[in-house]
């Protein structure tokens, strides 16, 4: 259970923390061993049941972070010292008390990535911090290069979208009904799609609120089912068979393993737990589970070609490009090669996607509108026809 905790430190400081603990008395006994003092505590659990703990780390600043520390070891400064230039006071703290860097900031659950915590054993094992510490930054600026990307090229077509549904909702709660109102004198039979529209429009203008309302509770609904354990690995497995979309989204996530399990293999890890680590690395949470049941096979003696290949998660490509790195020893730059082979290959299909998606995003807005205008403008035009004649 999570405790938010005022106490004071042996040092004299008063500092806000939290803390994990069995239960109240487990935490002051823990405390007291600590030469903690506690001035106040409150349960954290509520917080973070309703989703409102605190976020993660962004990867932009933990990017700087892993820079500006190696920068700072390489100049020969002492990690203490080094700390107490850049980072918060938790972790500060725990490091001058002898504590680990890597454990300090396991310590701090889920603030963090799993990736530094193991950047940072594999560092402090092999005695080369600045050197993992870069890497790590190299595979965090790619990642984070990546994901701009893909923001950047969604953006147009997600205005489109929104453009067209604000447009498409202006016609049908505001213009159709004026319509409807001018045709009750027309002695004229209307088109059945003109009859469609107002009879949709009248349905949606009347019911709006319960409409609202539904639409809500749909989506409450999903988000306490999306909370409950194993629904969002049954989300990205959908999600990973959808057509072309499903093949994009798992090169991404071959992408990710890939070059998580290079990073940390670069840095010293040993296999199993460079796996594991990367198998919670990996954003897609299907791909993720299914590479975290494959782990045993690997203790067991089993090959990673092997393992990944039971998963049924990955391309043949890839499994042929790691059992070469496998055979060859040389499997960290084989799986660096896999992923930017796929990262290239997504940034290809994108731009494909995305020079189709806007002039079809364009042509349906426009057939859209227009069929709906015209639908209620062609009686309008008989009538004045009949009137001529």
């Amino acid at each position: 259970m999570e405790y938010v905790c005022k106490v004071g430190t042996p040092a004299g400081e008063v500092l806000e923390r939290t803390f994990v603990a069995s239960d109240e008395v487990a935490l002051r006994s823990e405390l007291e061993q600590k030469g903690y003092y506690l001035f106040s505590v409150r349960r954290g659990l509520v917080l973070k049941e309703l989703g409102l703990a605190r976020p993660r780390v962004p990867t932009d600043l933990l990017l700087v972070f892993c820079q500006e520390l190696a920068a700072l070891l390489k100049a020969g400064l002492p990690l203490v010292q080094s700390l107490d230039v850049m980072l918060e006071e938790a972790v500060r703290e725990r490091v001058r008390s002898g504590t680990a860097l890597s454990d300090a900031f396991r310590a701090e659950r889920d603030l963090y990535p799993p990736m530094l915590s193991a950047s940072l054993v594999a560092g402090e094992r092999s005695g080369n911090l600045e050197g993992v510490l870069r890497r790590l930054a190299q595979y965090l600026r790619l990642n984070l290069s990546l994901k701009k990307k893909a923001v950047s090229a969604s953006v147009y077509p997600i205005l489109l979208f929104m453009m067209m549904l604000v447009l498409v909702s202006i016609l049908v709660l505001k213009v159709i009904p004026q319509f409807q109102d001018f045709y009750k004198d027309f002695d004229v039979e209307l088109p059945f799609i003109t009859r469609l529209l107002m009879s949709v429009s009248t349905t949606l203008a009347h019911n709006i609120v319960w409409i609202l309302l539904a639409l809500a509770g749909a989506v409450m609904a999903a988000l306490v089912w999306l909370r409950r354990e194993g629904s969002g690995v049954t989300v990205d497995r959908f999600l990973l068979r959808l057509p072309y979309l499903g093949s994009l989204m798992r090169m991404y996530a071959t992408s990710q393993l890939a070059r998580t399990l290079s990073a940390l293999l670069s840095g010293g890890l040993p296999l199993v737990n460079a796996m594991e680590v990367a198998s919670a690395s990996v954003g897609n949470r299907a791909m993720a589970a299914a590479v975290g049941s494959a782990t045993p096979q690997i203790r067991e003696g089993r090959s990673l070609t092997t393992a990944l290949e039971s998963t049924r998660m990955l391309d043949n490509l890839a499994l042929e490009m790691v059992k070469v790195g496998e055979q060859t020893g040389a499997l960290a730059d084989m799986l660096n090669a896999v992923a930017d082979f796929y990262d290239e290959e997504i940034e290809t299909r994108m731009a494909a996607v995305l020079a189709l998606v806007e002039p079809v995003m364009l042509v349906c807005m426009a057939v859209i509108v227009a069929g709906m205008l015209l639908s209620f403008y062609l009686p309008l035009f008989e009538a004045i026809s009949a009137i001529q004649r």
